[in-house]
C-alpha cells in the first residue's frame, strides 16, 4: 500500500545509518533499507518496527548497478513512490600513498561515488517528474582536509560532493532538493566514545545532531534551501594556543 512519505536510506544496517532511518521512522517516514548485510538490516527494520513505523529490507551493494535498480523498483512497489533519499553507505580506506593498489583506489570509487551515483539516478528523475524530493548527500571531513593516508578515500568523497552539487542545479528547479551534509569531525557512535571514555560528550558529533539536521533540511521550504552544510564540534577545530614562553 502507497504511503505519501518514503524515505530510502543506504547504509542503514548499523551506525549512523541505522540512526537516521529510525528517526525518519518516528518521522512518519515508510523506509527503504539498503546495505550488503541483511542481518543488521532486518536489526535496523525491527527497531523502526518496534516503534510503531514500517520498513523494507532490501540487501543491497551500492555499486552494483543492476542491485540498486532492482531494489529501488522493489521499494517503489512495495512502499511507494521515494520522496527523500539518504546517501549515506560508504567504504572507508587509510593507507599510505605509495601502497595504496588500483583495486583499492577503484573499490573506494565504486562504493562512495559510484555507489550514489547510481541510487540518485534510480530515484531522481521520479522526484523531478513528481516536482518534489529530498536528496542528502552524507559526507566527511576528508573531503576538504585531505589528511595523510586517506587520499583515495577523499577523492572518492569530494567526487560525491561534485555529485551533490551537480545535482542541485540540474534539479532544483524541478522541486529535487540537493544537499551535501558534510560530517567534519569524529562521530559519536558507541564503537568511537568507547574507545575515548575520557573525553567531553562535545567533543564528537552527536548522530542526534545529524539526524536534526536531516529533518530540518527535508522540511526546508523551497524560497529558503541550504545546499551545503557543515556540522562540527567546536572542540574539533578548536584554537591551537601556544603555550608562553618563560621570562
Amino acid at each position: 500500500m502507497s504511503q505519501d512519505k518514503v524515505a530510502l536510506i543506504t547504509g542503514a544496517g548499523r551506525g549512523i545509518g541505522r540512526d537516521i532511518a529510525q528517526r525518519l521512522g518516528r518521522e512518519g517516514y515508510a523506509c527503504g533499507l539498503i546495505a550488503r548485510t541483511k542481518s543488521q538490516l532486518e536489526e535496523t527494520a525491527e527497531l523502526i518496527r518496534g516503534a510503531g513505523g514500517r520498513a523494507l529490507v532490501t540487501p543491497t551493494d551500492v555499486s552494483k548497478r543492476e542491485q540498486v535498480v532492482a531494489s529501488v523498483a522493489t521499494i517503489e512497489r512495495e512502499l511507494g513512490p521515494i520522496n527523500v533519499l539518504i546517501n549515506n553507505a560508504g567504504a572507508y580506506l587509510r593507507k599510505p600513498f605509495t601502497e595504496i593498489s588500483e583495486e583499492d583506489f577503484d573499490f573506494q570509487l565504486k562504493v562512495n561515488c559510484y555507489g550514489p551515483f547510481f541510487v540518485t539516478q534510480a530515484v531522481v528523475g521520479g522526484m523531478a517528474q513528481r516536482g518534489h524530493g529530498t536528496i542528502i548527500f552524507v559526507l566527511g571531513s576528508e573531503t576538504r582536509g585531505g589528511p595523510a593516508q586517506y587520499s583515495a578515500y577523499n577523492a572518492s568523497k569530494v567526487a560525491q560532493r561534485a555529485l551533490a552539487e551537480s545535482c542541485a542545479y540540474e534539479f532544483m528547479h524541478r522541486g529535487v532538493h540537493s544537499v551535501a551534509l558534510d560530517v567534519d569531525g569524529a562521530v559519536g557512535l558507541p564503537r568511537i566514545t568507547e574507545g575515548a571514555p575520557q573525553e567531553d560528550p562535545d567533543h564528537f558529533v552527536s548522530t542526534e545532531a545529524i539526524c536534526n539536521e536531516i529533518v530540518h533540511l527535508i522540511n526546508q521550504p523551497r524560497n529558503a534551501w541550504t545546499f551545503a552544510v557543515d556540522l562540527r564540534s567546536y572542540w574539533q577545530w578548536r584554537p591551537r594556543v601556544a603555550a608562553k614562553k618563560k621570562e
